[in-house]
């Protein structure tokens, strides 16, 4: 479902990794991205902590290691 959780979230990720095509974001994992390293995992999640006006805990941040898990910390936590 794309909504605007998706988009901003796609925001980031595009800002972080500018070599990403927009349509393999929704795939996106630590694991298939080359450029996926502890650097830009930091960076990624301090853009999307600011994006959302949210804070992310360390156990959250070391599960968000994929676009889903990031979209799904980011629909969980606008609710709670």
């Amino acid at each position: 479902m794309q909504d605007a959780h998706f988009e901003r979230l796609v925001s980031c990720f595009q800002t972080v990794f500018t070599n990403l095509n927009p349509g393999d974001i929704p795939a996106a994992r630590h694991d298939n991205v080359a450029a996926w390293d502890s650097v830009a995992h930091v960076t990624l999640l301090s853009l999307v902590a600011e994006e959302f006006g949210m804070e992310i805990g360390f156990e959250e941040f070391e599960s968000a290691t994929s676009f889903r898990s990031i979209l799904d910390l980011t629909r969980r936590k606008a609710i709670s």
